[in-house]
């Protein structure tokens, strides 16, 4: 499939986009071949820009834009004889005729151009939810430097525009919506930052995006957790303000942010709540979408039709550990992806090996980085975890070493590492490819600590925080040093269970803060006092990151205590967790299931009224409780439109009770496959998932008569997933 032409005529190689990926892939065929004629159109005006670089041209750390984008068309015409045409759009593929069609956007003027192998290259476009008064001037997203460019010249021409920009409202806490928060408090703004789910970087465990919280809480940002925007408002000037509200339990957050509704001043909204592929040429194409959504390709980047191919942020790529499709766009995979296409449809024998989604952003004074599977993904792909949470200073104290807190996930049955996030002022990033190459190639935690690393007190400590790491966990693994986590100490006693809990450090480390309800006994104390405590209780020891607690633990095992474990990351994790709860980290371990697992579905619309709806009650109907069903909106109705339940009612399914929902990352979580109903960019959209999109037509507004063929859609697409989902559906 996909093999070089066989026509004596040069081949010919047609690029679409030429950001990362489009213009890797080009320049690696150039770089094998020199008879090959390399054709790039691209739509927009700049190419092979870093587009992870936009947030600091806004905030001015980057100077002028150029410094983003170096190369280039006759740049790329000089160096590699590669034709890269901005300004055009390729608005149509013919697969069959190995032909694209281009539209000259200066002119207006469409072309046919012919291709021999077909470079898939479009990238993503950014999520605009259906938000009243989104397109008001002042609202931007950041994706090129055309938007960058946009944004800052906004902010720097506010003064003699008569309103100058002092406050900004950045909805959703991801990587960009992180980075411009960082670079608009940079600027003097006052930044408002509204996140939908409790976390900021919610991509993170809860228990480690807490810090993140702290983090921008600390730079001044007011951060409003489990809040959405109902939306801008603006007069002829612009943007002046942002309506919120809580959808949290009772409308507040696990922190206790969020609640009512209120009304945020702005003259700048930044909208960073999601990408999505960009996959309508790919569709058009005939070409095959993958579970997550994005291309799916194999390991060369070929797709299923013949001479396309797939690179980027575009395309699935594969997960390193599970070997199941992912999509998580980052430009390092997307350069990645580009190369090894170049080099494969020009004969090389380049494959691609999969990712871990390793990646890292700054928030502020910390490195915030991850990579391979958080705790709560690597407990949905179904393995028994070891958790360590691993506080320690970068280097010697001595010498400015500051805090570094590793999350380190273990698969207790062979030992692997899964995953690791790392967050701190200094050496987050060294630690998180360290581990990162370490997953890659398999390494049983045991083996982190016989890794030579490099050591100078200027630069690590004598055992780095990847060894006491590998160590922790291999203790904790094989019985020696069991671990727990606050969040399951406190779930395990809020359940009546009497656990004694043993506080080892001085008194007056004590006094500053402690774990409710323990023990001081202090380490040189132990064992003379150690008769004080019971040995037959489970018994938890704690200090103040982790390493005494360590050695108490030992004390009292050695003593014949025999369930004693060591509080993971000691009293300041427990305390950071216990200031900032939250209600999607696990609290407790996920217990054994001995019944077959019940499959889950949930379908998400705008408005949870009509589609949804329909879909959830068809698979409750024709599964008859083998499957578990949910739906929401992302701007749930007040009520069900009646007309849809006129039309169910019709087909003998009741779904008057039904009540739109507000869409949650619990209920995305929780389910095993994720279906948006045709809604385009107003639907999230969900990397890692089972997700699938279908396009149907809305019956908002419609009468009886053009409702039916919708619902009857609709049953023919829910009696397809029930044979997915390997469920007999009933007559």
């Amino acid at each position: 499939m996909n093999a070089q032409p066989l026509a004596s005529a040069p081949p010919k190689i047609v690029i679409v986009g030429s950001v990362a990926a489009g213009t890797s892939a080009a320049a690696k065929a150039r770089r094998n071949t020199e008879t090959a004629r390399v054709t790039v159109y691209e739509r927009d005006h700049d190419i092979s820009y870093s587009g992870c670089g936009l947030p600091y041209f806004v905030g001015g750390e980057v100077a002028d834009i150029d410094e983003l984008t170096p190369r280039d068309p006759a740049w790329f015409k000089a160096r590699y004889d590669v034709d890269v045409r901005t300004g055009h759009e390729v608005v149509a593929v013919d697969a069959e005729a190995r032909t694209v069609t281009v539209r000259d956007l200066s002119t207006g003027r469409t072309f046919v151009d012919t291709y021999d192998e077909l470079v898939l290259a479009t990238g993503v476009r950014a999520v605009v939810p259906p938000i009243p008064g989104v397109d008001s001037n002042g609202v931007f997203s950041v994706r090129t430097p055309t938007d960058a460019r946009a944004i800052r010249a906004w902010i720097e021409e506010s003064e003699s525009r008569g309103r100058p920009v002092r406050h900004a409202v950045v909805v959703g806490a991801g990587y960009i919506g992180l980075e411009m928060t960082e670079q608009l408090v940079a600027r003097g703004l006052t930044v408002t930052v509204v996140e939908a789910l409790d976390h900021a970087m919610p991509r993170m465990d809860a228990d480690m995006s807490v810090r993140v919280d702290s983090e921008l809480r600390k730079h001044g940002v007011d951060l409003r957790l489990a809040t959405r925007v109902a939306g801008i408002t603006s007069d002829g000037d612009g943007v002046t303000g942002v309506d919120v509200e809580g959808i949290g339990v009772d409308g507040m957050g696990a922190d206790g942010s969020g609640g009512e509704a209120a009304h945020v001043e702005a003259e700048l909204v930044i909208v960073s709540v999601g990408v999505r592929p960009n996959t309508d040429l790919a569709t058009q194409a005939g070409v095959r979408l993958g579970p997550t959504g994005a291309v799916a390709v194999d390991r060369r980047q070929r797709t299923n039709v013949e001479h396309v191919w797939a690179v980027g942020d575009v395309a699935e790529s594969f997960h390193v550990i599970t070997g199941e499709p992912v999509w998580v766009p980052l430009g390092s995979t997307a350069n990645k992806m580009g190369r090894i296409a170049g080099d494969a449809m020009t004969g090389g024998p380049l494959e691609h090996r999969g990712i871990l989604g390793t990646s890292i952003v700054r928030v502020f004074d910390l490195g915030v980085a991850q990579t391979g599977f958080t705790e709560d993904q690597a407990r949905a792909a179904g393995y028994d975890v070891e958790v360590l949470h691993n506080i320690k200073p970068d280097r010697p104290e001595y010498l400015g070493g500051t805090s570094l807190v590793i999350k380190a996930v273990a698969d207790r049955a062979t030992g692997r590492l899964l995953g690791a996030q790392a967050i701190g002022a200094s050496g987050a990033d060294k630690r998180i490819d360290v581990l990162a190459t370490a997953i890659t190639y398999g390494a049983d935690v045991a083996d982190l600590f016989h890794l030579d690393l490099a050591y100078s007190p200027t630069y690590a400590t004598t055992k780095d925080p990847v060894h006491y790491t590998g160590m922790a966990l291999t203790n904790a693994i094989h019985g020696q040093a069991p671990l727990i986590r606050p969040a399951e100490l406190d779930h395990r006693r809020a359940e009546g269970e009497r656990i004694q809990v043993v506080d080892v450090r001085s008194a007056k480390d004590r006094a500053k803060s402690a774990v409710p309800d323990s023990v001081h006994i202090p380490l040189a104390e132990l064992r003379r006092r150690s008769s004080e405590l019971d040995p037959a209780l489970p018994t938890v020891t704690y200090c103040n990151k982790g390493v005494t607690g360590n050695a108490g633990q030992n004390v009292l095992r050695n003593l014949g205590f025999a369930d004693v474990a060591n509080l993971s990351g000691g009293n300041q994790n427990y305390q950071q967790n216990r200031q900032h709860p939250s209600r999607t980290t696990l609290e407790s371990p996920v217990p054994e299931i001995s019944t077959p697992h019940k499959p889950s579905a949930l379908f998400v619309c705008v408005h949870n009224a009509g589609r949804s709806q329909m879909a959830a009650g068809f698979l409750r109907a024709l599964s008859d409780g083998a499957v578990e069903v949910r739906s929401a909106g992302s701007m749930p109705a007040e009520h069900i439109n009646p007309v849809a339940v006129e039309a169910m009612l019709e087909v003998g399914v009741d779904i008057r009770d039904e009540k739109p929902k507000i869409l949650s990352d619990e209920a995305v979580q929780a389910s095993d496959v994720v279906i948006t109903m045709g809604c385009g960019d107003a639907c999230p959209f969900y990397p890692g998932k089972n997700y699938q999109d279908w396009e149907l037509d809305d019956p908002a507004g419609q009468g009886i008569d053009a409702v039916r063929p919708i619902r009857d859609e609709i049953e023919r697409r829910v009696r397809g997933l029930l044979a997915e989902l390997g469920v007999q559906p009933v007559a």
